[in-house]
C-alpha cells in the first residue's frame, strides 16, 4: 500500500516540476520579446483575469493595480478611444 502511495506521490511531484518548468519558460519568452515594467504588470494582470478561482483573481489584480496608482479595471481595446 506504501508503495502505491510513494509511486502517486512520485507521480505528483513530477507533474509539479513539469508544470513549473512550462511557466519559467514561458516567463522567459515574454521577457525575451522585450517587456516594460508596466506591461508586465498588465500582463499580470490580465492573466489573473484568467483564474477559475475569484478571490484569487481579485486579490492580485488589486495588488496590481494598488502599486500602479490605478484602482480602475479597465481593459484597452485597440481602435477605441482609451482615454
Amino acid at each position: 500500500m506504501d508503495n502505491k502511495i510513494d509511486q502517486f506521490e512520485a507521480v505528483k511531484q513530477k507533474k509539479w516540476l513539469s508544470d513549473k518548468k512550462i511557466s519559467r519558460d514561458i516567463t522567459q519568452k515574454i521577457l525575451k520579446f522585450g517587456v516594460s515594467q508596466r506591461q508586465i504588470r498588465n500582463i499580470i494582470f490580465l492573466l489573473s483575469l484568467e483564474l477559475e478561482n475569484s478571490d484569487d483573481m481579485k486579490s492580485i489584480a488589486a495588488i496590481v493595480n494598488k502599486d500602479d496608482g490605478n484602482d480602475k479595471n479597465t481593459i484597452l481595446i485597440p481602435g477605441e478611444n482609451n482615454e
